[in-house]
């Protein structure tokens, strides 16, 4: 963390990774939700893989410390328009100027809380914290640069109760 500026190039990969944090999160805690097998570990994280997958929509991140001033535009711009494709342990997250496939793990689940991480291209570990509140997944990441809150809304559900 030592200069402020950054190319250009490497903008759109660092966001990436804060989408697929924010993913992670959304997943674990969708899938956790699931009282199936809540005593057994590997059911929980089996059934919270299995609610999770779909189409997500990042609704807000706010992070702990601000952001680059490059970084915190390419977030304003997001909002609202990156999604997250899930698919039990495979991330893809689409948005302006970001295309990116990673892997994740959930580490934890139980009820409506997980933890999940979520693994870059270079294999660095983002972990993150969520619960989930119906087609809404609230989360905390966990990791430096990306810690912060947000929210994520599954792509297709319906406003209101």
């Amino acid at each position: 963390m030592s200069s402020l500026a950054r190319p250009v190039g490497l903008v759109p990969a660092r966001f990436a990774c804060l989408a697929l944090a924010v993913v992670a999160a959304l997943h674990s805690a969708a899938c956790a939700g699931s009282r199936n097998g809540a005593d057994d570990p590997a059911r929980a994280i089996a059934a919270t893989n299995q609610r999770l997958q779909g189409t997500w929509l990042l609704v807000d991140f706010q992070p702990e410390v601000p952001l680059e001033p490059m970084l915190a535009q390419l977030l304003s711009m997001q909002v609202g328009r990156l999604t997250a494709q899930l698919d039990g342990g495979r991330l893809v997250a689409t948005g302006l100027g970001v295309q990116a496939t990673r892997t994740y793990r959930i580490d934890d689940a139980s009820m409506d809380r997980f933890k999940l991480t979520l693994f870059d291209d270079t294999g660095v570990a983002y972990e993150s914290w969520g619960d989930f509140q119906g087609d809404v997944v609230r989360f905390e990441s966990m990791t430096i640069p990306w810690q912060g809150h947000g929210s994520w809304k599954r792509v297709g559900a319906k406003s209101g109760p």
